[in-house]
């Protein structure tokens, strides 16, 4: 008998409300994904991902009250198997980008891209765990 694999738990940290709701909605018409919480404030990520139990974060780098980008190495540390995807919506820096991976942050998605390849690397990232 096959096991019944769950789906990913991802969660949203955008901050950016209609957005928030497009890619929640997006995500959960997955069969393989589930939103389990959407969150715009900096202050608010690390309990979310860890009330939700999360296996992937969207990040966005501009949250209310503070970067992304130092929300990473906190996350990494406290929750090691949380797949972080920085979604951001500033202008593609490899530098920027090599610093989220220096962090902790598993793949670096441009809002400017396809949908499509935000779910790829939710998934690839959740299945590198």
């Amino acid at each position: 008998m096959q096991e019944q694999k769950q789906p990913l738990r991802v969660l949203i940290a955008e901050n950016h409300r209609d957005l928030s709701d497009i890619m929640s909605q997006l995500i959960d018409t997955e069969p393989d994904m589930r939103c389990v919480g959407q969150v715009a404030q900096a202050g608010e990520v690390l309990a979310a991902a860890r009330r939700t139990a999360a296996d992937a974060l969207i990040l966005d780098l501009m949250l209310q009250g503070g970067s992304g980008l130092p929300l990473i190495g906190e996350l990494a540390e406290a929750l090691p198997l949380l797949r972080i995807i920085v979604f951001s919506g500033l202008a593609f820096s490899e530098d920027v980008a090599r610093e989220a991976k220096r962090r902790g942050a598993c793949a670096f998605v441009t809002k400017g891209a396809d949908f499509d390849v935000l779910l790829k690397a939710v998934r690839c990232g959740s299945q590198a765990a």
